[in-house]
């Protein structure tokens, strides 16, 4: 599953000014049962609630009290926190502000 977002951040101490990138956010998923179980998943409600959590970060990233330092890794943990069905196990999440950037936070 893969939302994009365009957004502002800032890593201080290196990068002091806030700039943008197109983050690309990617979550890993996996069927608890039986492979067919992701089927069940409704996964345009899970698209939907994964662009949601996107959108509620604000223009600056910064500015989110979980990810204070604009940081992928920081965002990573903020996506970890997205609910899933009883079924289905959120086995990664990873964000990218370039394609040759990317961080994965592996949850099993």
């Amino acid at each position: 599953m893969k939302a994009t977002l365009r957004r502002q951040h800032c890593n201080p101490p290196i990068w002091t000014n806030f700039h943008y990138h197109t983050f690309e956010i990617i979550l890993e998923l996996a069927a608890l049962c039986q492979p067919g179980d992701l089927y069940g998943l409704d996964m345009v409600e899970m698209e939907n609630k994964l662009y949601i959590w996107a959108e509620q970060l604000p223009e600056k990233i910064n500015e989110h009290p979980l990810c204070p330092h604009g940081t992928t890794e920081e965002m990573c943990l903020y996506f970890a926190q997205i609910a899933v069905e009883p079924h289905v196990k959120l086995l990664s999440v990873s964000v990218s502000e370039t394609s040759n950037r990317v961080t994965t936070l592996k949850l099993s």
